[in-house]
């Protein structure tokens, strides 16, 4: 099949999902090329909104050819950026059938706001279009603002899932999540995230009796994702278990003097490594040298970095919002969100399984999310789809 993949987002401001899902389609035989219009902020990448090009050029990234543009976005106009965005992308998408010819498939990823832009060019091609839809109801709802259900948005991106020839959760759970807003009436097929499980390797970690308990965490110094109740469970267990316990922290903004001052409130100076945004081989070198990942995360669809630490064969310990699918025995223990001493708990179990077998968790994670499995399970998906279908009509509920 000819795919179009339409993100909302983008590197910098992440989204590479997309081009790990693009992979794992073109391992498949499928033709699979990316349009990406970037929406630009000035606060948080001044340089880039500085230099921000709208005509659109060519990358490749991983060995998937894309067109990227970028829009600056426009403070506190988030109706009209919306607006310009969706109409850059239905641009774009008249170049590339210019260009290429007419796409067999569309897929959006995230509904806000490429869902919508890919059913505007659905209806003006005939092509069905899919959402996968990544984003959980914490971020809709700041998108939504102070008007929440009543947002002006609601209304377009209802019709966008509606009228998609299939929804994707990344998690069965987010459907029953989002119906306040989006409603059920939509077809939808759960599948994963994709992740680099040959890169992410299983790797044998050698157990020294002096040698100090690392346990790391591999997210973005916000509120959600919990370093609060991290710290506070990571002192907590050094307390009541083990005073050689060390804890490396990466990600954007883990090296500010704000996560600094917190890791001073709770005592854990020198405990603590904070090395700031790393990249992919960055993370995978803090999880060969850890035995535990630990994300007190207050709100995820599916936290891919949990399946990337049990891939490389290391126990993971989360709070109630990681979704069914990542809740493997033996390698996931959920403790309750916002509650330190739970997650103490949990990491005490984890650490301490009588016959913890990393392999065998590494292997589960490739059947449900390895670039093979999921692209197939997304090329059943999509050739199903469109034999189904006659042009952009969406399959009865």
């Amino acid at each position: 099949m000819h795919i179009l993949e339409i993100p909302s987002f983008f590197p910098p401001y992440g989204g590479h999902f997309c081009i790990d899902q693009s992979k794992a389609l073109v391992a498949q035989g499928h033709v699979v090329r990316v349009i990406a219009a970037l929406n630009v902020s000035a606060r948080l990448t001044p340089k880039l909104y500085l230099r921000a090009s709208r005509r659109p050029y060519d990358v490749m990234m991983d060995g998937i050819e894309v067109t990227r543009c970028e829009v600056r976005s426009l403070p506190a106009l988030n109706k009209l950026n919306a607006r310009r965005w969706c109409r850059m992308v239905q641009r774009m998408a008249d170049a590339y059938v210019r260009r290429y010819g007419k796409p067999d498939m569309l897929h959006a990823h995230c509904c806000a706001w490429a869902g919508y832009a890919a059913m505007l060019v659905a209806n003006k091609y005939g092509i069905p279009y899919v959402i996968t839809e990544h984003l959980p109801k914490s971020i809709h709802e700041r998108g939504f603002g102070s008007q929440g259900a009543q947002s002006w948005q609601i209304p377009l991106l209802r019709r966008a899932y509606e009228n998609a020839a299939m929804v994707i959760p990344v998690a069965a759970e987010l459907v029953d999540e989002l119906a306040p807003y989006y409603g059920k009436a939509y077809r939808w097929t759960a599948v994963s995230n994709a992740i680099d499980t040959t890169f992410y390797a299983y790797k044998e970690r050698p157990v020294c009796g002096s040698a100090p308990t690392v346990i790391c965490c591999v997210a973005d110094f916000i509120h959600r994702k919990g370093y609060d109740i991290l710290f506070e469970a990571i002192r907590l267990y050094k307390e009541k278990h083990d005073k050689n316990i060390q804890l490396i922290i990466a990600g954007r903004g883990t090296d500010s003097d704000a996560m600094q001052s917190l890791i001073h409130q709770n005592a854990l100076d020198g405990i603590v490594e904070a090395r700031g945004q790393v990249d992919r081989e960055g993370v995978r070198s803090i999880l060969y040298h850890s035995r535990c990942l630990m994300l007190a995360t207050r709100g995820e669809v599916q936290p891919l970095v949990l399946l990337e630490a049990m891939s490389t064969g290391i126990p993971v310990v989360s709070t109630e919002v990681v979704p069914q699918c990542e809740r493997i025995d033996g390698g996931c223990f959920v403790g309750q969100t916002d509650n330190a001493a739970s997650l103490c708990t949990q990491l005490y179990k984890a650490l301490h399984q009588p016959h913890f077998n990393g392999k065998a968790i590494s292997a589960q994670v490739a059947d449900m999310a390895s670039y093979d499995s999921v692209g197939k399970q997304l090329s059943q998906l999509f050739e199903r789809v469109h034999g189904a279908l006659k042009p952009h009509q969406p399959l009865a509920q």
